[in-house]
């Protein structure tokens, strides 16, 4: 199928966006310089109107968090980009409205809401977009994904992670992978009445580990079966050492990078053995110690604390979530927690 042939629309949208979260935004309706700013965000391309008398309206919202950036974007015509090998990232691309034809390594699909694509940075990418196309995309830098994905294996990687390239959103799996975008997005959104993502280290990590997680758990790859080997009985010296270090440094940005690093083995393994001995993971465990440290200031408040800046300083972002996990673990909601100090 050729990239130029026409693409049908569907009237459904996605219920996805990045409306109030995103941290720079553009508007163009230049070629050239569209095509410029969109290489600066993700790689070097050719980009040309399926009609060269069509009229662009281009419309970008993006934020990065670390090594993750989520944009949404539209062209407002019909175009077709050849983007080549990505090289340097990996490319999660989810159309919310209209259509996009897509050409990955020589195999053709078109596909629209329900369904997203996986790119990964060796196999060249084409794409077909229609006008009324747009689609939250999720770019992962390479380097820093692959140090992510080596930390969990406990050995470096022989080569880039080879994703499986469609995603069944209506599946199991798909739903919980726009949920945690979804939950992302509502974080920074909550965040960016406060403090941009850059300049909230603990939220920064939070992105990154949650976006890295899910693509890297959610999408079938070529290491999939080695994630999910069996794993050796419970050691409690790494437990303990990472128990430890999460009590010492809940007030940091922390990410599976530097718990792998403090417990000496893979976190596949380390993950199993804290489920073993704790019933939770290391990241449930930093969340519940984060819930305890929120509490103790709401129960020794000064005159301006409010609970919503002492969530945030502590990394919570989705305040129903961190409300909702509150209550669960304490039996009261955090104001009432405050209230009953003054």
């Amino acid at each position: 199928m050729p990239m130029y042939q026409a693409l049908h629309s569907n009237a459904d949208g996605f219920a996805l966006t990045l409306a109030g979260a995103a941290s720079h935004s553009f508007l163009s309706k230049e070629r050239d310089e569209v095509r410029s700013y969109v290489g600066r965000m993700y790689c070097e391309h050719s980009f040309d109107l399926v009609n060269p008398r069509g009229l662009l309206t281009t419309d970008i919202a993006h934020l990065r968090c670390g090594s993750v950036t989520l944009t949404e974007m539209s062209y407002g015509a019909d175009v077709i980009i050849d983007a080549g090998r990505l090289e340097h990232f990996y490319l999660v691309q989810i159309p919310v409205a209209g259509r996009a034809g897509l050409t990955l390594g020589g195999e053709h699909g078109v596909y629209g809401p329900g369904r997203a694509s996986v790119q990964h940075p060796q196999v060249p990418l084409e794409m077909h977009w229609s006008g009324d196309c747009r689609k939250v995309v999720l770019r992962c830098d390479r380097a820093g994904f692959e140090r992510f994905v080596e930390a969990f294996l406990g050995r470096p990687l022989r080569s880039h992670v080879r994703f499986e390239p469609w995603f069944d959103l209506a599946s199991p799996l798909g739903a919980r992978l726009v949920d945690q975008m979804q939950c992302a997005i509502a974080m920074v959104r909550n965040g960016a009445r406060f403090e941009p993502c850059g300049a909230n280290a603990l939220l920064e990590r939070h992105l990154e580990n949650t976006m890295m997680t899910a693509l890297l758990f959610l999408q079938p790859h070529d290491l999939s079966e080695e994630l999910g080997r069996s794993i050796p009985a419970a050691d409690p010296l790494p437990v303990r050492r990472v128990r430890e270090y999460l009590h010492e440094h809940a007030h940091d940005p922390i990410d599976m990078a530097d718990i792998g690093k403090v417990a000496g083995i893979p976190l596949r393994t380390l993950h199993h053995q804290f489920r073993q001995t704790l019933g939770v993971t290391p990241m449930q465990l930093l969340r519940d110690i984060r819930l305890e440290r929120v509490r103790r200031e709401l129960m020794a408040p000064g005159e301006t604390t409010n609970v919503t800046q002492v969530a945030m300083h502590w990394g919570f972002e989705h305040l129903g979530r961190f409300a909702l996990a509150y209550r669960q673990r304490f039996g009261e909601t955090p104001r009432e927690t405050l209230r009953r100090q003054r």
